[in-house]
């Protein structure tokens, strides 16, 4: 009995093996394909806990063309991931104050002051690192690395609480500046 429970499980480990070596092989490149090389893809290209990052590219005959598209699409992008995160931030903040029975919040008004933060700090760009291209039909590909401090973001945001006056007012702005600052940075 222990020698045939001894070969099941034997039988089991080779085809795990036997499996494990099959995927490997099904994700190997076919006739005709190319790996890509991805611009800016490692880990200092993505956002983590210092910045909101972003790349773009963008494709056209001349170079000052095809950076403003690049530049313009890891804007974009770096946009939204920010007003994304301010926005989770507010409602998870207004949920909190809401279970907590603080009936007098509105955050609207902290919503509505995010969204003009995040449009002033997103002047606040700063390119990371740029290649261009030129290609075989003669257009240039030009890609852009691009990233927003989220201490910057976090400042910014708690100046504008400060300037409030109606955020100002209410007892929760140091609650709320705290909240923030922990969540984004």
């Amino acid at each position: 009995m222990k020698k045939i429970l001894s070969f099941t499980v034997l039988v089991a480990m080779a085809l795990t093996l036997v499996s494990c070596g099959a995927s490997r092989r099904l994700a190997t490149i076919s006739e005709g394909e190319q790996e890509l090389n991805l611009i800016f893809n490692g880990p200092e290209y993505r956002t983590d806990k210092k910045y909101f990052r972003d790349n773009g590219f963008g494709v056209s005959k001349d170079l000052a063309n095809a950076k403003k598209i690049a530049m313009q699409n890891a804007r974009q992008t770096i946009a939204s991931m920010v007003q994304s995160a301010v926005e989770m931030l507010v409602d998870n903040y207004a949920d909190s104050q809401s279970a907590d029975g603080s009936d007098y919040y509105d955050g609207n008004d902290l919503q509505e002051l995010g969204r003009t933060v995040v449009k002033t700090q997103l002047s606040g760009l700063e390119v990371v690192e740029e290649k261009a291209f030129r290609q075989a039909d003669g257009t240039i590909r030009y890609h852009v690395c691009m990233q927003l401090s989220k201490d910057n973001l976090c400042k910014a945001m708690n100046n504008a609480i400060d300037k409030d006056v109606k955020i100002k007012l209410r007892k929760d702005k140091d609650s709320f500046k705290a909240y923030f600052d922990e969540k984004i940075r």
